[in-house]
């Protein structure tokens, strides 16, 4: 619930993720969660990410197997959300380009990887392309728009959603990163 009760909060729209898994087990013990949860996307407050059914790492995995999750996800997506997601958090920031075609096939439009982790094995990329969306090129030649998440950001996010932080420390730790970067 507090996680619901950040648009309310900043007064501005969030991004959730959660897996189709996991949108099931809430339904099951808080189904006013998910009508929330509902009802907060029809009004514009939340724009719901996807990841398929369950947080599986990709390139481990057969393509059969990565298209299955994707699509059972996509399929409680609408039944539970109303909703089809486009953009899709790259399960355990775990990319190969093998999955970019997949993510297409399976209407995504968007994927978030963590730009910390990847940039550290990069120390040549200029730190300002964290700001700018990139592109993610398949191995079939396709390519996905990429957009970078914040580590710090999004472990902070989650100390809210499990209720370990108020929304006010949270609003205070992003205030604390502007113009830091």
């Amino acid at each position: 619930w507090p996680l619901l009760n950040l648009p309310s909060a900043i007064a501005a729209p969030i991004a959730i993720e959660a897996p189709g898994y996991t949108l099931e087990r809430i339904a099951a013990i808080d189904p006013a969660w998910i009508a929330e949860l509902r009802r907060l996307i029809s009004a514009g407050a939340v724009e719901f990410i996807g990841s398929g059914l369950a947080q599986i790492i990709g390139p481990l995995v057969p393509a059969r197997v990565n298209e299955a999750n994707l699509a059972l996800g996509n399929s409680i997506y609408e039944g539970l959300l109303g909703v089809r997601p486009t953009i899709a958090l790259v399960n355990e920031q775990a990319y190969a380009a093998g999955l970019v075609p997949l993510y297409l096939d399976a209407g995504y439009r968007a994927l978030l990887m963590d730009w910390d982790n990847v940039a550290a094995h990069h120390p040549d990329w200029n730190p300002e392309l964290r700001f700018h969306p990139q592109r993610a090129r398949g191995v079939d030649g396709s390519d996905i728009a990429l957009l970078w998440t914040h580590t710090m950001a999004f472990q902070n996010l989650q100390r809210l959603a499990h209720g370990d932080i108020e929304a006010a420390d949270y609003l205070s730790f992003i205030e604390s990163q502007r113009g830091r970067e």
